[in-house]
């Protein structure tokens, strides 16, 4: 794109001028000057006396230099784009060009024409003005272009600074007026062009520090007639620049576009008004035609519609246009400057055609107007100069594909995709059909066209036999013979190198050719260090793909380039991949073992190098293999190693130094060395004694082979590692009379261990024969553990219990004939994510391994080990491992597993029952003050909780001891009374493997609030221990921590408790406890519940007449006798079914606050047994809060149900003694 000026080939965008930022003064600029170095008088400096001068220049300018490619010219980003300018900054004294030329002289005038009445001015640029460079027959140039581009805006900003220095309100005016003055000579200026003025009004002073500032701008505003919105701006000090800027270039853009809209229409009507020679007043008849006006007029309107950023429009009419310049070459001499003129001119429409097709996201329509142009001016060129086999068009050829190329670099990968390749063309969108030269490639494709046509070019550039010859952009033969072709013909090869590789990866053998390209271009060049880069860059993908041919010739430029660098390294390494027979035969190659004598400046030192086989075209083939795929650790087993060479036969018989087997682990690596003694031809196989040299197993054996023939090594490896292992590689050892070069074999390599050698030898009857391979690795080989003979014996099965030190006993028992030396180790592995617990040899020092020592043969030993078992409830797998060694074998190592699933579980499961139980003492009066913030006195309950455990092994397990406490108490004391012994007492009866305890505590209120209800934690810790089989208890004691129970007590809630005095067979006395712990007086009503199955009835029985009562006075205290005598309902005794009982049926019950009531009843047992028998319920009725008040037990002795309200009392068998 150098050779094409800028003007032509970057995007056009509106044009701005920002005038007052820069501090180098320029002279006036009244008219163009026709060179290219014509261009506004920019100031890099910008003017630091202005507030926020630099940031509003860098705000202003920075990314709106219009480029080649603009990414907001984008369909896809057209709209949603923020309006892009470009920005030029220009010195306050900048004056816009002259709209017409110098009027012409009197005496020009005189020579023309009598017919012509008056002298009519035309522009600079005009083809009718003799000062422009196009006078006369001329159609466009870059210097029109440049004229809108960098000259001419479509919107001028002046940016001024308002006085604020002084306080003097008529300094100020007058500062006011002269600024008035100057805005003034402004808009005269830009409005004779229809250039929009924009005015930017700073200041170094904020409103708040100069409070006239906001009435001064509005006089501005008001006296210069410019708006606020779209003419005159304010920027106050502390602003946002960027978002001034930005809103400032986006309510100045609608007008910025009618500027070229207008220009557009202009060149419209001027092209119906094309002035005809006979009228114009020029003095030559040498004049633009017709056509030519045309075009010029068509011209202009594309570009001003690619101004309005336009592109469908701009496509139409740069088409208009390459068309009608198409036919007009046929007026236009080949040997006139404007041939070239308009040939630039074509390129440069067809390649805004081509872009615009770009921005519309057209790919394949940009490449059909690439192709169409190509077409078109190779006809043209054919037409006019009668052949286009000429460097000249072979520049322009390559100068097009480099264009190309480099617009796509800066295409976005959604339009131009980076890794689209020839193969993919008959797919898609495009369809099966569709030429692929139709589909736009990436710009490695363009480059490596551009540099064909470069190599074309310079083929043809020492051709003086071409007859005429187009030199559009190019030199004359003579110095086209001295211009470097090989520069630019590396430059487009590299840059289409590192295209293909960087954005297609799949072209792997274009990127191979290129490369090659590249290599073959830098050694005719004599660069010989690059060459061999690109040598290295290019040669994997031949050897890959097997073309053998050009791989030698390319060896053998390769070897010559390494000589002439003195690479003796690489010379050594091109040498051997040289000695294959797959490469064509070099006769300059001397045999193996003399190829580096021709090397000068042989060093005293050896020089040594190793390199991978899969770095060159492999010459020697080898595969390893095991005579079995597994084996016992301890034992023995054969291998053999099968090497082929496959060097050329011109070469001789190959010498190796030594072969080194390399194992990935288990074994040492295996080295063999030549025997210089033997001589003769190399047996087909050798059988090896190996010898232990500490690190390595060595041997040796005839290492020298002919070429196609397989030799055999076999050699026995012993077995000591377990696990897996195989044959990883083999290095073969060379040495030369200055070099030791190692060559590094991967079996793992297909290339290297060949199928048609992985056989195993055997010798049958005296001689050998092969055999094929079943197992499908044979290089590798299992190595199993031997036999072990030896026993482990847990001696604790399970379950453990939770937060237990658990001691597992083990027996050990050694069914070898010899001693062994053994160590113990354990291993504990949780089920889930859990800790791992912690394990501990018993009565020795804290180690993860116990050493036995020597053991004799069928001997028993024995060992303790605990183990911490976790806080929760998991799952452990304990794996006791025993490692020994044989005494005649201390090297091989024997390892026996024992696995214990132990499960831990939880000693005990707990249930509570929380009740309430009678509070023996007196509460406090309540006509006491006992607190000054509360006339509340502290009134204290009694409750049990009884606590049944059950352990899952009650016979193996003992609770010893407990520890309960009640913590997190709000708002009450809690006191715990112990009685009796501090232990758990188990159930009487046998069967029954629970444990029962009761805690009694005293709960206060301790608030001076009258809290309803208070919460409290218990916590019951218990010391238990296993009991052994005798029944004896260990020493080992534990601990176990119930989990917490949440306590709810109600405060103030009255409640009943029920007590049961004596529950002889003669008399069962009932006490009932009703307690008001509130500071209310509270009235409920007590009914005794005499149901339906409790019907009353007159049995007869002989404990009656032992009673003070009569039958007749029982009877009247039946329902029917109540219903006679009403009084009698409120005490005398009753009867029902199984009772007959004394006591209040119904009555109405007072309970003052802070106080209980106490109600007795007297039950004579008439047709019942002992045990558990249900007895009349009470219930308590509160008539205030109409709420019924359940009747709670508060003695062991009694049971409720409380779904149903039964009351059950446990009678005993006999009475009691009488005294």
């Amino acid at each position: 794109m150098d050779l094409y000026p800028p003007e032509y080939i970057c995007h056009n965008l509106p044009l701005m001028l920002v005038s007052g930022l820069t501090s180098t003064p320029s002279s006036p600029a009244p008219g163009l000057t026709f060179s290219d170095s014509t261009s506004p008088r920019v100031s890099p400096t910008p003017d630091t006396s202005l507030p926020n001068g630099p940031q509003l220049l860098k705000a202003f300018t920075e990314g709106a230099e219009g480029h080649v490619w603009e990414s907001s010219a984008l369909k896809s980003e057209r709209k949603a784009a923020a309006p892009v300018y470009r920005v030029l900054a220009v010195p306050k004294n900048f004056q816009l060009p002259t709209k017409k030329a110098s009027p012409l002289s009197p005496a020009s005038v005189s020579s023309f024409s009598s017919t012509t009445k008056q002298t009519v001015q035309h522009s600079t640029l005009s083809p009718l003005s003799t000062e422009s460079p196009l006078y006369p027959d001329g159609i466009m140039n870059q210097f029109w272009l440049r004229k809108y581009r960098n000259l001419l805006p479509s919107v001028f900003v002046s940016v001024h600074e308002i006085f604020t220095n002084t306080e003097d309100t008529q300094v100020k005016l007058s500062h006011d007026n002269d600024l008035i003055k100057e805005i003034n000579e402004h808009r005269k200026q830009m409005a004779a062009r229809n250039v929009k003025l924009a005015i930017v009004i700073v200041s170094s002073r904020t409103i708040l520090q100069n409070i006239d500032i906001s009435d001064r701008v509005t006089y501005l505003r008001r006296t210069t007639g410019m708006d606020a919105r779209t003419g005159l701006f304010f920027l106050p000090p502390g602003s946002d620049i960027q978002t001034f800027v930005k809103e400032l270039k986006g309510a100045l853009y609608p007008t910025a576009l009618d500027f070229y809209g207008a220009l557009l229409k202009h060149a419209r009507r001027k092209r119906g008004h094309t002035p005809s020679p006979s009228s114009s007043a020029l003095p030559t008849s040498s004049q633009l035609d017709l056509a030519g006006w045309n075009i010029r007029y068509e011209f202009k309107q594309a570009v001003f519609a690619e101004y309005k950023q336009e592109i469908d429009v701009a496509i139409k009419l740069y088409g208009i246009v390459y068309e009608a310049l198409l036919e007009f070459f046929d007026s236009i001499p080949v040997d006139s400057f404007r041939w070239n003129e308009a040939r630039m001119l074509l390129d440069i429409i067809a390649f805004k055609i081509l872009k615009c097709n770009l921005y519309q996201n057209q790919p394949i329509m940009a490449q059909k107007v690439f192709n169409v142009h190509m077409e078109s001016v190779t006809a043209l060129v054919q037409k006019r100069f009668s052949t286009h086999d000429t460097y000249c068009y072979y520049a322009w050829r390559a100068r097009q594909y480099h264009m190309l190329g480099q617009l796509l670099d800066m295409v976005p990968e959604d339009i131009s995709p980076r890794n689209s390749s020839f193969a993919s063309v008959g797919t898609g969108i495009v369809g099966s059909d569709f030429p692929s030269a139709n589909v736009l490639h990436h710009s490695g494709f363009q480059y490596l066209y551009a540099a064909a046509a470069t190599v074309e070019r310079k083929n043809r550039a020492f051709d003086t036999d071409t007859g005429a010859s187009d030199y559009y952009l190019v030199s004359p033969p003579e110095q086209e013979q001295k211009f470097d072709h090989t520069a630019l013909l590396l430059h487009l090869l590299e840059s289409a190198y590192s295209r293909f590789k960087r954005d297609d990866e799949t072209q792997t053998r274009t990127q191979a050719y290129i490369a090659y390209e590249i290599f073959q271009t830098y050694f005719k060049s004599n660069s010989f260090v690059d060459a061999l880069k690109y040598f290295h860059l290019s040669v994997p993908q031949y050897r890959k793909e097997g073309w053998y041919s050009i791989l030698g010739s390319m060896l053998a430029d390769a070897i010559t380039a390494a000589k002439q660098t003195e690479n003796k390294e690489e010379l050594i390494k091109l040498q051997f991949e040289s000695i294959s027979r797959d490469i064509p035969w070099n006769p300059e190659i001397p045999k193996i073992s003399k190829f580096l004598d021709s090397v000068s400046g042989a060093e005293e030192e050896k020089l040594e190098l190793q390199f991978e086989s899969g770095s060159i075209t492999p010459f020697v083939e080898a595969h390893f293999a095991f005579m079995v795929h597994e084996a016992h650790l301890a034992s023995s087993v054969d291998a053999q190693l099968s090497l082929r060479f496959l060097q050329a036969p011109q070469l001789g018989p190959i010498d190796l130094s030594s072969i080194q087997i390399n194992f990935t682990r288990g074994l040492k690596s295996v080295v063999i060395t030549n025997d210089l003694e033997t001589t003769g031809a190399t047996p087909r196989v050798q059988h090896l004694k190996l010898t232990d040299d500490g690190n390595l197993n060595i041997s040796k054996a005839r290492l020298v082979f002919e070429t196609d023939r397989v030799c055999t090594l076999q050699f026995s490896l012993a077995l000591k590692t377990l696990g897996f292992t195989e044959a990883s590689s083999v290095i073969l050892t060379f040495v030369g009379n200055s070099f030791v070069a190692k060559v590094a074999l991967d079996l793992a390599d297909e290339t290297v261990s060949s199928e048609a050698i992985a056989i195993w030898m055997k010798e049958v009857k005296g001689r050998h024969v092969s055999q094929r391979f079943t197992a499908p690795k044979p290089r590798s080989i299992n190595v199993i553990p031997k036999q072990p003979h030896i026993d482990i014996v847990p001696g604790f099965k399970g379950p453990a219990y939770v937060d237990e030190q658990v001691v597992i006993p083990l027996t050990i028992t050694n069914r070898e004939q010899e001693n062994i030396d053994v160590t113990l180790s354990v291993t504990v592995q949780t089920i889930e994510e859990q800790p791992h617990p912690s394990v501990a040899w018993v009565g020795k020092e804290p180690k993860e391994l116990l050493k036995l020592g020597l053991m004799p043969g069928l001997e028993v030993e024995t060992a303790e080990f605990s183990i911490d078992m976790p806080s929760e409830v998991s799952g452990l797998i304990v794996e006791i491992v025993a490692t020994y060694y044989l005494e005649s074998e201390p090297g091989v190592e024997i390892v026996k597993t024992q696995s214990l699933d132990l499960p831990v579980i939880l000693p005990f499961q707990v249930s509570y029952d929380f009740a309430p139980r009678i509070y023996p003492k007196r509460w406090p009066s309540p006509f006491f003050i006992y607190d000054l913030e509360s006339h509340s006195p502290p009134i204290t309950r009694r409750w049990c909780l009884s606590a049944t455990i059950d352990a899952v092994d009650l016979k193996n397990l003992k609770i010893h001891d407990y520890e309960f406490d009640i913590t997190n108490a709000t708002g009450i004391e809690c006191n715990i009374l112990h009685e009796g012994p501090k232990m758990f007492v188990q159930d009487g009866n046998d069967l029954s493997d629970v444990y029962e305890h009761d805690f009694v505590m005293d709960v206060t209120n301790s608030d001076v609030t009258e809290k309803r209800i208070a919460t409290a934690d218990a916590q019951l810790v218990l010391s238990w221990s296993r009991t052994n089989g005798n029944g004896s208890t260990e020493t080992q004691q534990n601990l176990f921590k119930l989990p917490n129970l949440k306590l709810t007590i109600p405060l103030l809630e009255p409640r009943v408790l029920m007590d049961v005095g004596s529950t002889s067979p003669e008399n069962v006395h009932l006490v009932y406890f009703i307690e008001n712990a509130t500071s209310h007086i509270l009235t409920f009503s007590v009914t005794l519940d005499l149901n339906n199955d409790m019907s009353l009835s007159y049995p007869v029985r002989h404990q009656l007449r032992q009673q003070s009562y009569s039958k007749e006075t029982i009877l009247d205290a039946t329902a029917e006798g109540a219903a006679k005598n009403p009084a009698q309902q409120e005490k005398g005794p009753f009867q029902h079914t199984n009772f007959g009982y004394e006591g209040a049926k119904q009555i109405g019950v007072r309970v003052l606050p802070y106080s209980t009531r106490k109600l007795e009843y007297s039950l004579l047992p008439l047709a019942v047994t002992s045990g558990w028998q249900r007895v009349p319920s009470l219930r308590v009725y509160d008539t205030h809060f109409k709420k019924s008040l359940s009747v709670f037990p508060a003695t062991d002795k009694l049971r409720i149900d409380f779904r149903t309200g039964a009351v059950y009392v446990n009678i005993s068998k006999t009475q009691p003694d009488e005294k």
